[in-house]
This record gives structure tokens, C-alpha cells and sequence, in this order.
């Protein structure tokens, strides 16, 4: 990171852990490859909050991303938020301009991908996935 970069603040997130009965909702940015998923911040209001981790994740993004944002932040802070998903599948509403698509995945590829692939933005957001989903019992 340059050094001008290190002063910057970080950018509060909340990262929302989204089930419904067995599955997780899962979304791909626009600008990602097609393999890479993430939990979203949904545009529905037909949820129901179950909490908030303990478990926090704050990480650095890389130089260009620093640039891309306006040099506003260094990095992110992100909270969990376990939410229910309560409604129909009509009730998810995706920006197409800020997500390709979403879908639906089982507790087991969730950890699968957690354990396995590391996110060039989301650093030790991956490893954290599989705690909270204990924590939470879920």
C-alpha cells in the first residue's frame, strides 16, 4: 500500500449472512468473474434479523482499488448480520447496473468456498464464514 494510502479511514461495511430454510443467497458483481460469489446486501425488506456476529473482518484493498474508490478509504470494516430471508423468490430485487446475478447455495459449498478460494478485495472475509455460520447455528 503507498504510503499516502496508510492515513485513510475504513469504510464501515455490514455483510448480511442470507438463508432461507437450508440454502444461502449468493451474488456475483457485475464486474466479476462468473465464479466469484459474495453475500449481498439485498434490496428486499422481507427479512428477519436473527443478530450480529461477534466476529468482525477489517482488511486493506489493494492500491488501484483505493484509486478506483476516490482514495476515500483504505479498506473495509465489515459486521455480519445473519438475517432470515422470509419471503418469495419475486421479493429479491437486484440492481442489473451493481449484480450479474444471484443464486441459491447449500451449507456445503458455502464452506467449500470459503475454505477454498480467497477474495482479491474480501481478505479474511473467507475464513470468518464458517465460524459465524456455528455461532449462529446455522
Amino acid at each position: 500500500m503507498k504510503t499516502e494510502y496508510v492515513s485513510l479511514p475504513y469504510r464501515p461495511n455490514v455483510c448480511l449472512i442470507t438463508f432461507q430454510k437450508n440454502k444461502f443467497l449468493l451474488v456475483n458483481l457485475s464486474d466479476w468473474p462468473e465464479d466469484w460469489w459474495k453475500f449481498p446486501q439485498i434490496g428486499t425488506d422481507k427479512i428477519r434479523v436473527l443478530g450480529i456476529s461477534k466476529y468482525t473482518n477489517q482488511y486493506d484493498w489493494i492500491d488501484k482499488f483505493i484509486e478506483f474508490k476516490q482514495k476515500k478509504y483504505r479498506g473495509q470494516f465489515q459486521h455480519f448480520v445473519i438475517v432470515e430471508f422470509i419471503g418469495k423468490e419475486q421479493d429479491i430485487k437486484i440492481d442489473p447496473k451493481e449484480i450479474k446475478k444471484y443464486r441459491w447455495a447449500g451449507k456445503a459449498e458455502i464452506v467449500d468456498i470459503s475454505e477454498d478460494k480467497q477474495h482479491m478485495l474480501f481478505q479474511n472475509y473467507n475464513q470468518l464464514i464458517p465460524k459465524i455460520l456455528k455461532e449462529f447455528n446455522i
